[in-house]
């Protein structure tokens, strides 16, 4: 299964349907920041799942959580913006949220710096900010997670 992972899109809407088509994803993560730039999306590709959660900057948002955890084809992924948990400053409390849930997996935004780490049997991956022409590709294949960097080049 091919997942399309974004993050902090701030508005850019261009980008974002150039990127969906070309990826041509079976489902899109959105970790927030312009929970609404997912939600309008998935209206233009109602053909694709889109798991969409609320960021900092979504605060008028009611519709979307602040986090989700999916089961996509038995991998347990947790999905968050990530402000809540204070990653700017470091991982600590997004991991023992991680931990106490038992996911697989992990995808986080806030920061806008690419990320992936691996510890305790869970994988951390934030994809960058679309904003800054970067996103994220997540394979899983019979419970394997290959995590992929991908930008936009203008």
């Amino acid at each position: 299964m091919k997942i399309l992972i974004i993050t902090d899109s701030h508005g850019n809407m261009n980008k974002i349907y150039d990127i969906i088509t070309q990826e041509n994803p079976t489902l899109v993560i959105w970790t927030g920041d312009h929970s609404w730039d997912g939600e309008e999306c998935s209206f233009a590709f109602p053909e694709i799942k889109f798991s969409i959660v609320r960021g900092n900057c979504d605060v008028f948002d009611r519709k979307f959580n602040d986090n989700e955890i999916l089961d996509v084809e038995g991998v347990k992924i947790l999905i968050t913006h990530g402000h809540l948990y204070n990653v700017k400053q470091n991982l600590f409390t997004l991991e023992a949220v991680a931990e106490k849930y038992k996911v697989d997996a992990v995808c986080f935004g806030h920061t806008h710096i690419p990320y992936l780490n691996r510890k305790n049997g869970i994988a951390y991956f934030n994809p960058g900010a679309l904003k800054d022409n970067r996103y994220g590709v997540l394979l899983i294949e019979n419970k394997e997670l290959t995590f992929n960097y991908k930008e936009i080049k203008q």
